[in-house]
C-alpha cells in the first residue's frame, strides 16, 4: 500500500506531504485545485515519461517520492536482481525532474525507467476514465485477458517468444538458401563461365610475388651478373684459410691472455656459417642465366594476373577463394537438394513446436476467460448491468505460420449483450460511455482481485455516472477497499460518503503565485464537503442534514 507521498516544485504544488491508510481515502477538490498534479506525480512514480514542463516556474527541479509497503515474493526477486535492498518490505521510490535530465531511485539505488516498470507493477495500477478505451480496442483484449492470470500466462508467453524465434532463424536460413538456388539458377551460366576462366587460370598462392622476383632478376640481369662476378672472384680468394689463421693466433693469445678468448670463440662459431654462406652463394652464381623468353613468359604470366585482379576486383586469395565458392556453389562439393530438404525439415519442426506452445497457451486463456465470463457478469450485474458477456476465440484452421503472432495465436473479441434479445455483438461497437465505465470497473475488479495488487487508484472513472448507477459505483468501488488500498479522484457524493478517509485538495494564489493545498478532513468538514459535491455550490441546511445521513449511515 501506498503510505505516504511527497511532491515538491512540481506546477502549482510547492511543498506538499500527505499520509495514506488503509481502506478507502476520496481525495476532492475544484477542477484545477491540483487534482490531476497528484495523479500525475502517482504516473510518475509508477514509471510515467517524465516532461521538465511540470516543474514549477522560476525552479530547477521538482522532486516526487512515494513510500510504499508491500509483502510480494515477485517483487523481492526483482529487487534482488537488481541488487536493491527491500527494506523490510518498504519500497521508496524518488524521482527528480530537472531541465536536462529526469532521476529515479529506488530505496537509493538508481534504476532506469524500464526497471521501474517492472518494480511499480507489484506496488500500484491507476484506473483513469480514459482506461475504458482499452475495451473498446480489440487488440487490447489479449492483454486483458493474460493479466487475470499473469504469472502463469507470462511463463507460458516467455516460451512461445522464444521458440517464436528460433523458428524465423530456421525459416530465414531455409529462405536464404532457396533464394540462393534460385540466383544460381537464373546465374548459373555466368557462373560456370566465371569458374571455368579461374581454373584456367591455374592460380596459386605467393605467385605474384615469385613471379615479381624473377622478373627483376631477369631484367636487370646485367648488373646482377656483373656483381656476381666480382663477389664471385672475392668468394674464391684465400681470405677464409687467412680468416682460420687468425683464429688460431687469438686462440693461442687466449691461453695467455683469457680477455681473448671471447672472441677466439665467437669468430670459432661465426667461422662455419661463413664457409656455408659462401657455398651458397658459388651455387648461386652458377645458377644465374639469362632467359629472354621466360622473361617474356613471366611479363605475360604478370599481365594476365592484373587483368584478372582488375576484371573482379579481388586480390589473387579473394580470386582462389571465389574460384572454391563457385564450385561448391555449382554443385561439385555439394547438393542443394539435400540441403534443402535438410533445412526445410528443421524449420518444419520448429513451427510445429511454436505452434503447439501456442496451443498450451490458447488453452490457458479459455480457462481464464470461462472464469471471467462468470465472474463478470456477477460482477456487472452488481453494477446495474444486466448484460451477457462471452470472450470469443476467433477461430484460425490453419497450420501454417500465417496463424503466428508475438503473443500467441490467438485472435479474440469481446461480445456483449446489454439488451435482451438483442443478440451478442462486439463490446466497442454498441456500449456507451457510462456502460463502458462500469464494464471497466467490473473488469478492474476482478483483475484487481486475482493479481492481489496493494493499491488501486481510480482518477473519476465515475464521470458521465449519476442515480442509482453512481450508487451502484460507490459501493463496488468501497467493495475493492476491503481487500485492496483504494485512493479515487471524485465529484461524486455517493462515492465521497463511503471513504474512510477524505483528502480536499484546494489551491490560492499569494503574491502573484498559486498553490496547491492537501488536508484530511475530520469528520465534520467531510460531511460539509459532502454536501458541497451533493449542491455544487451554496449548501443549504437540507443538503447539509442529507450528507450527514449519506455519510453516518454508510459508517
Amino acid at each position: 500500500m501506498l503510505k505516504k507521498l511527497s511532491i515538491k516544485n512540481l506546477a502549482i504544488i510547492e511543498n506538499i506531504d500527505v499520509s495514506f491508510g488503509e481502506g478507502f481515502t476520496v481525495l476532492t477538490g475544484e477542477t484545477g485545485a491540483g487534482k490531476s498534479l497528484v495523479i500525475d506525480s502517482l504516473s510518475l512514480l509508477l514509471g510515467a515519461r517524465a516532461s521538465n514542463e511540470l516543474i514549477r516556474s522560476g525552479e530547477d527541479s521538482a522532486s516526487i517520492q512515494g513510500v510504499f509497503e508491500t509483502k510480494s515474493p515477485a517483487l523481492n526477486a526483482i529487487l534482488s536482481s537488481l541488487n536493491i535492498p527491500d527494506n523490510d518490505g518498504e519500497i521508496i521510490v524518488a524521482r527528480t525532474l530537472s531541465k536536462t535530465r529526469s532521476l529515479i531511485k529506488v530505496n537509493g539505488v538508481t534504476v532506469t525507467l524500464q526497471d521501474l516498470l517492472k518494480i511499480s507493477k507489484h506496488l500500484a495500477d491507476i484506473h483513469s476514465q480514459f482506461d475504458f478505451e482499452k475495451i473498446l480496442n480489440p487488440e487490447n483484449y489479449l492483454e486483458i485477458i493474460d493479466g487475470f492470470s499473469y504469472e502463469l500466462t507470462s511463463s507460458y508467453k516467455k516460451e512461445y517468444s522464444k521458440l517464436l524465434g528460433e523458428y524465423k532463424e530456421k525459416k530465414a536460413q531455409y529462405l536464404s538458401l532457396v533464394e540462393k538456388q534460385k540466383k544460381i539458377d537464373e546465374d548459373r551460366d555466368f557462373f560456370e563461365f566465371q569458374y571455368k576462366e579461374l581454373k584456367a587460370a591455374d592460380l596459386k598462392e605467393g605467385e605474384e610475388e615469385e613471379i615479381a622476383s624473377e622478373i627483376s632478376l631477369l631484367t636487370n640481369y646485367d648488373k646482377i651478373y656483373s656483381l656476381s662476378q666480382e663477389a664471385n672472384e672475392i668468394a674464391h680468394e684465400d681470405f677464409m684459410d687467412r680468416l682460420y689463421e687468425l683464429n688460431k693466433i687469438v686462440g693461442t693469445l687466449a691461453k695467455y691472455q683469457p680477455q681473448y678468448q671471447e672472441t677466439h670463440d665467437a669468430l670459432d662459431e661465426k667461422y662455419f656459417e661463413v664457409i656455408d654462406m659462401i657455398d651458397t652463394l658459388k651455387k648461386s652464381f652458377r645458377d644465374i642465366d639469362y632467359d629472354p623468353e621466360r622473361l617474356n613468359e613471366l611479363e605475360q604470366r604478370d599481365s594476365d594476373l592484373n587483368d584478372l585482379k582488375r576484371k573482379y576486383k579481388k586480390s589473387i586469395p579473394e580470386l582462389i577463394a571465389y574460384k572454391n565458392e563457385l564450385a561448391e556453389t555449382l554443385g561439385e562439393n555439394n547438393s542443394f537438394e539435400d540441403q534443402l530438404t535438410e533445412k526445410k525439415a528443421i524449420m518444419d519442426e520448429a513451427l510445429k513446436a511454436v505452434i503447439a506452445k501456442g496451443e498450451e497457451l490458447t488453452t490457458i486463456r479459455k480457462r481464464s476467460a470461462a472464469k471471467i465470463e462468470k465472474e463478470l457478469q456477477n460482477c456487472m450485474s452488481d453494477l446495474l448491468l444486466r448484460a451477457t458477456f462471452k470472450v470469443d476465440f476467433l477461430a484460425n484452421p490453419a497450420q501454417n505460420d500465417s496463424i503466428l503472432k508475438e503473443d500467441g495465436l490467438d485472435t479474440i473479441d469481446f461480445l456483449i449483450e446489454t439488451n435482451i434479445g438483442e443478440g451478442l455483438k462486439s463490446l466497442g461497437k454498441i456500449i456507451s460511455g457510462g456502460e463502458a465505465s462500469r464494464i471497466m470497473l467490473a473488469f478492474k475488479t476482478i483483475l484487481i482481485k486475482a493479481n492481489k495488487t496493494p493499491t488501486v487508484i481510480f482518477d473519476e472513472i465515475d464521470t458521465g455516472i449519476s442515480g442509482e448507477s453512481a450508487q451502484a459505483v460507490a459501493r463496488k468501488i468501497h467493495e475493492i477497499s476491503l481487500s485492496t488500498q483504494v485512493i479515487s479522484i471524485t465529484h461524486m457524493p455517493q462515492v465521497a460518503s463511503l471513504s474512510n478517509h477524505h483528502i480536499l485538495i484546494t489551491k490560492e494564489v499569494k503574491g502573484n503565485r498559486t498553490f496547491a493545498h492537501m488536508k484530511e478532513l475530520s469528520l465534520d468538514e467531510k460531511i460539509r464537503q459532502v454536501a458541497y459535491l451533493i449542491s455544487g455550490g451554496s449548501i443549504t441546511e437540507k443538503q447539509l442534514e442529507y450528507a450527514k445521513e449519506m455519510v453516518l449511515s454508510d459508517r
